[in-house]
């Protein structure tokens, strides 16, 4: 039987049905990658997305509550820092368009990719949040990779041409072996090395070295992100700076310890170094940088024994400790310790860059049990904290009645805002009297007429005040308020030469411009500075005693009178009386109120008397509320009064309708 014979048939065939076969198995590895590639892209940009909202959370919604453009700037520097984004848009719950961030002007196309998330903060839904970002296209990936996949394909077309017409079985053999392990191949997070052996030194090995290289990369890709991720999870749980756990990570790893323990008594300490920002100011942030690391490295290896330490920024740190005690005595008594060494140890001076720092520390504490809130108990640390500071004690502990204060302050506080936007606020004066019993002038008084508690003095709401900047505006309210009244006072012949007291308070005082705008009101509307008497207390002249001195001649100087008010009750020293240019010495009216039951009362009332009379002071006596208390001011040489015997505290209406109508 004659064999036939088909000149090229069988390699042409060969060569067909390789080529065909390899190219398809390439291609279809290749189509899967990229089709992997560009969806992990898109799952890469989804969970960035849901990090970013998830750490930016807090500033997007400031930023649907206070529509500040502090925030919105923050936030666009913060977004700035992640490269992948093209654009976010924020809406709130109304589909209301608050905030939109661009990267880059240009028109969207298909390789972008968009998705949106919800927005929650504390488990509640603010908006939604889109985000736009770029992802490398099938036809840019293939751009990149023509030339490596033209040159595989020719290389393949040759190697199947040669081995076609010589050794077609040696040559099918590494192909069904290519073949085989590109289909055992399986893409998943954990992807090994994958690596196809074979001793070929043509390019059969060519190709498997390519392949080789890249599941290499492949790898290489995945154990990146594999680092990334790592890293994205402790800069959300961890302080860049100290490697403390941040708020973030205090609060996870906070709750979760409560849930396994909540019967016994814990303890919570908030630290915090009040002096950072002086010192970063004076010696620059890496000083400021370097000296808390300083204090971290005593509080890890000082306070090892605490479960959870942490950092909440600037100069604000947390220690925790899971009490073993079931008595609350105990707990209170383990806290002090704690605090107590807290005190001695970070307190210590430290040298750094040759600058001699003295870190200035106050803790507040919460000790509690059956409680399952972080934010909470952190928020009763604050508050013990703060008001530690307040009183100067650097460590305070935080109960019931610390809150409802600090949620009463708060209210005040709030309250006082709105009353001098709605011109809530009044003043009532009290008359003063001389010697023959005829008005001099008056204090002025202030008064606010709340809109449900009806008029409140200033005992209610001054001191809340005090505590914050509210003193300052509340203060340059009242100067503006009296200087309107003088000038009508001033044009009435019974009342033109009356003097009316103006209490000043240390915080208002102490401002670099009091002066000026005492000064630019009282010009503003004529008034004459003889008639106004700066009221100031004791409690001014303990620090900065030059300063003071300093800005009281300059009062002086403006022809404005200077009052001590409540001599005698604080921190009295003849120092005052003979260093600053006082025009008169207010008797406190605790004095007046027992002279009848102290004779000692009568004694320092007599000597104040004598000492302003040889100073060439006036002396004026308040809280005289009896008949008795004025006749025996009067023995004693006293020329000038004021109290409830001759006048209580009234509005303008009822001093023109009765004194002088």
């Amino acid at each position: 039987m004659k064999t036939a014979i088909y000149k090229g048939s069988i390699e042409k065939k060969f060569l067909k049905a390789i080529f065909f076969l390899v190219s398809i198995v390439v291609l279809s590895g290749y189509i899967i990658f990229v089709s992997w590639y560009i969806h992990d892209q898109k799952e890469d940009r989804f969970y960035l997305s849901e990090h970013i909202t998830k750490i930016l959370a807090q500033d997007f919604v400031r930023l649907i509550l206070l529509d500040d453009l502090n925030t919105a700037a923050d936030l666009t520097t913060k977004l700035r820092s992640f490269k992948e984004i093209e654009k976010v848009v924020l809406y709130n719950n109304n589909r209301k368009k608050i905030f939109k961030y661009v990267a880059k002007e240009k028109a969207l196309h298909l390789k972008d990719f968009t998705t949106h998330n919800k927005l929650y903060y504390n488990d509640e839904p603010y908006g939604e949040l889109y985000f736009t970002f770029e992802v490398e296209s099938l036809w840019e990936i293939f751009q990149d990779d023509f030339l490596l996949l033209l040159l595989l394909l020719t290389i393949f077309l040759t190697i199947s041409l040669i081995l076609a017409r010589t050794y077609a079985k040696y040559f099918s053999k590494p192909l069904l072996y290519l073949v085989d392990f590109l289909e055992k191949i399986e893409f998943q997070d954990n992807i090994q090395v994958y690596k196809i052996r074979g001793n070929y030194d043509d390019e059969i090995g060519k190709l498997y070295e390519e392949i080789n290289l890249m599941f290499a990369k492949i790898a290489y890709f995945f154990q990146q992100k594999e680092e990334a991720q790592k890293q994205l999870s402790f800069i959300t749980q961890y302080d860049a700076l100290t490697g403390l756990l941040n708020k973030n990570g205090l609060l996870k790893a906070l709750k979760k310890t409560l849930k396994e323990d909540n019967s016994h008594w814990h303890i919570m300490l908030y630290i915090k170094l009040t002096n950072l920002k002086g010192i970063n100011h004076a010696y620059g942030y890496k000083c400021g940088d370097l000296l808390l690391r300083e204090l971290t490295k005593k509080i890890k290896e000082d306070f090892a024994d605490s479960n959870i330490s942490a950092r909440m920024g600037m100069g604000d740190f947390v220690l925790y400790y899971r009490s073993e005690y079931e008595d609350k005595h105990e707990a209170l008594l383990k806290a002090q310790s704690i605090s107590d060494a807290l005190i001695g140890i970070l307190s210590k001076s430290i040298v750094i860059d040759d600058n001699v720092l003295v870190p200035e520390v106050y803790i507040g504490i919460d000790i509690f049990k059956n409680e399952d809130d972080p934010l909470k108990i952190l928020r009763h640390t604050n508050i013990a904290l703060e008001l530690g500071r307040e009183s100067q004690q650097k460590i305070a502990y935080f109960d019931e009645s610390n809150g409802n204060y600090a949620k009463d302050m708060f209210n005040v506080s709030e309250g006082l805002v709105i009353a001098l936007q709605e011109d809530q606020l009044e003043l009532f004066y009290q008359l003063q009297y001389d010697e023959n019993e005829n008005i001099f002038g008056a204090e002025a008084l202030i008064r606010w007429r709340h809109p449900k508690f009806g008029l409140l003095t200033p005992y209610k709401f001054i001191s809340i005040a005090e505590r914050t900047d509210l003193i300052v505006d509340i203060g340059n309210w009242v100067i503006e308020a009296t200087c309107k009244q003088l000038q009508q006072w001033q044009n009435n012949e019974k009342t033109k030469n009356w003097v009316v007291a103006i209490n000043v308070s240390a915080k208002q005082f102490k401002k670099d411009n009091f002066v000026k705008n005492l000064y630019n009101i009282v010009t503003k509307y004529q008034v004459n500075p003889k008639n106004i008497k700066i009221e100031l207390l004791e409690s001014l002249f303990v620090e900065n005693q030059d300063k003071v001195a300093i800005k009281m001649h300059e009062l002086k100087s403006l022809n404005f009178q200077l009052s001590l008010d409540d001599f005698g009750t604080g921190f009295s020293s003849l120092q005052y009386l003979k260093n600053f240019p006082l025009d008169q010495i207010k008797i406190d009216q605790s004095f007046i109120m027992n002279m009848f039951n102290n004779e000692k009362d009568i004694q320092i009332i007599k000597s104040v008397i004598y000492l302003g009379s040889l100073l060439n002071m006036e002396v004026i006596a308040e809280g005289v509320e009896e008949k008795e208390h004025y006749d025996k001011l009067k023995t004693l040489g006293c020329r000038y009064f004021q109290g409830y015997y001759f006048a209580r505290p009234e509005s303008i209406a009822t001093i023109n309708n009765t004194v002088l109508k």
